[in-house]
């Protein structure tokens, strides 16, 4: 599996932020548009390659439990990364676009201990914390992803932004239309993204945790990535969230 990284000149050791791309599969564009904030806080960034080819349904982590695992790639990138630097694995601070933010919110539902803090941007759909639901809409288990077992009460405590373009709200070709998840999430990504916050601030409640959930807004912002990019705050918010800064 290919990756991109970027090594800024004052990099302060052992910080790293992993950059998740969308359907359009721009991870070298990730790491040109981040290099200002890369040098501003002192972290390297690193970008994977979900190939069309090899991972078709990355943003789902596979298409089945033995089938196209991109969160096992994933893992095999981090350790590579990791190696090369010569540091130890910690927890993650993660970002994740459209479908990049698909993929980070179902991997973090799998491994909540290995991620610190993390951004989505705008996933089309998301999981809900259902386990009525079978996966990927919620958390049930199924013939293709069967024996799922989550630790809720570990992913509530992972710090979790979700960005959304003030305009992202159309059902374009992008936009997953399936009946059911019209239904209970949205008819677009702003809708989905307020309903699935919610349900994350719910079910905080209820296991009686102090979760930090938050949804913003972002000005002029459609569903292109260069629109949210084009918005000068946009990849500050990024980085001052996942380093607390």
């Amino acid at each position: 599996m290919d990756y991109f990284v970027y090594i800024p000149q004052d990099w302060i050791e052992e910080r790293i932020l992993f950059t998740i791309h969308g359907i359009s599969r721009n991870a070298e564009e990730h790491i040109q548009r981040f290099t200002n904030q890369a040098e501003k806080y002192g972290s390297v960034i690193v970008a994977p390659l979900f190939t069309k080819s090899n991972f078709t349904r990355y943003q789902q982590l596979g298409t089945t439990a033995k089938q196209e695992r991109a969160d096992m790639a994933f893992d095999q990138v981090r350790q590579d990364v990791h190696e090369w630097l010569g540091i130890g694995t910690g927890p993650m601070r993660i970002f994740g676009f459209s479908g990049g933010g698909q993929f980070l919110h179902r991997y973090a539902m799998f491994y909540p201990k290995r991620i610190a803090r993390m951004v989505l941007t705008a996933p089309g759909w998301y999981t809900f914390p259902d386990p009525e639901r079978r996966y990927p809409y919620g958390i049930r288990s199924t013939k293709d992803w069967p024996g799922l077992k989550f630790s809720m009460d570990l992913f509530l405590k992972v710090p979790t932004l979700v960005l959304v373009g003030d305009d992202d709200d159309l059902r374009d070709k992008d936009l997953n239309k399936n009946r059911r998840i019209d239904a209970f999430q949205g008819l677009n990504r702003i809708e989905r993204a307020e309903r699935w916050i919610g349900s994350l601030r719910a079910l905080a409640q209820s296991f009686g945790i102090q979760g930090d959930y938050r949804l913003e807004h972002i000005p002029n912002a459609s569903h292109a990535y260069e629109s949210y990019m084009d918005h000068p705050p946009f990849a500050g918010k990024i980085f001052s969230f996942l380093f607390n800064e």
